[in-house]
Order: structure tokens, then sequence, then C-alpha cells
């Protein structure tokens, strides 16, 4: 069996294997840190410690880093390139 022939019939299964299997690592990694954290501070206060940090992270640091973006893009900007003729 040529390489052709073996990527036409296993190729697209074995890079759904490597995908899948990163996708769960980072799922695990994360639900993992979640279960250590709960079990440390308690389930009441580290569910308040992990609700707190998930509204800091999708309101204040957004916008902070939107921000942070927006300042670096008119800091970094050049016109002559950014206008079509």
């Amino acid at each position: 069996m040529d390489f052709a022939l073996f990527m036409e019939r296993y190729g697209y299964k074995i890079l759904f294997a490597i995908f899948g299997g990163i996708v769960l690592l980072i799922f695990g990694v994360v639900l993992l840190s979640v279960y250590s954290f709960l079990k440390l501070y308690g389930l009441l206060l580290g569910g308040l410690f992990l609700i707190s940090i998930a509204v800091y992270a999708f309101f204040a640091k957004r916008r902070y880093l939107n921000a942070y973006g927006e300042a670096l893009g008119k800091y970094f900007y050049d016109p002559k390139y950014g206008k079509k003729p």
C-alpha cells in the first residue's frame, strides 16, 4: 500500500483521533483544575470564586484587552499601507 492510498483510507481517521485527543486534553485540564479548586475551597466558596473569576474575565478583562489592542493598533498603524488605491 503506497502512502497516497494509506492517507486516503486512514488519514482522516488519524487526524480526527489526534484532534480529538488534543480537545479532550484541553477540556481535561480545565475540568481537573476546576475540580481541584472546588476541592480545595469547598463547593460554596470555590463556586463563588470561580463565578467571580469568570465574570471578571468576560467583562472587565475583555474591555481592558480590547482597549489595549485598539491603542496598539493606532500606535502601529501606517496609513500608507492601510488605504486602498
